[in-house]
């Protein structure tokens, strides 16, 4: 059974979605036709509505489930880093190949959530290379897909 509270919050998240996508198709039939309005007048507003209402109601469910709560800085800063490690593997991938760039991605984000000692990165980077054999093997030798 599903808690009233559980519902009624993805209920909202739902209702706030289907309103904005809406109010963007709505647009796309035009909002005024000269001094009139136009067919997508009545969606934009009724998906403006849906949307704002819905997400009114989404944060008051939130607030009061306890979900809304302060968030550790350190959780903030592991986001940080893996993001940046994540841009690092997009930039790196144009110049070392995606399979190298993923290596030292794979190590990166270990490092960050607790590959201290050199035994525990020494084996974050053996899973990691493992993991860059496996990657080759299936998308390189059986799928035949070219990788960076």
């Amino acid at each position: 059974m599903i808690p009233l509270r559980s519902f009624d919050l993805g209920f909202s998240a739902i209702l706030t979605v289907l309103g904005l996508y809406i109010v963007w198709q709505g647009l796309d039939y035009g909002y005024q036709d000269g001094a009139v309005p136009a067919a997508g007048f009545f969606p934009f507003w009724i998906g403006g509505g849906l949307a704002l209402f819905s997400g009114l109601n989404l944060i008051r469910n939130l607030k009061h489930s306890g979900l809304l709560g302060a968030v550790d800085r350190m959780e903030v800063v592991r986001v940080g880093l893996v993001s940046l490690a994540i841009g690092g593997f997009v930039i790196l991938s144009n110049f070392i190949g995606m399979l190298a760039a993923v290596v030292l991605l794979m190590i990166a984000i270990g490092a960050v959530f607790g590959a201290r000692d050199i035994r525990s990165v020494a084996a974050v980077s053996f899973i990691s290379l493992g993991m860059a054999i496996i990657l080759y093997l299936v998308f390189g030798v059986v799928l035949n897909i070219p990788l960076l």
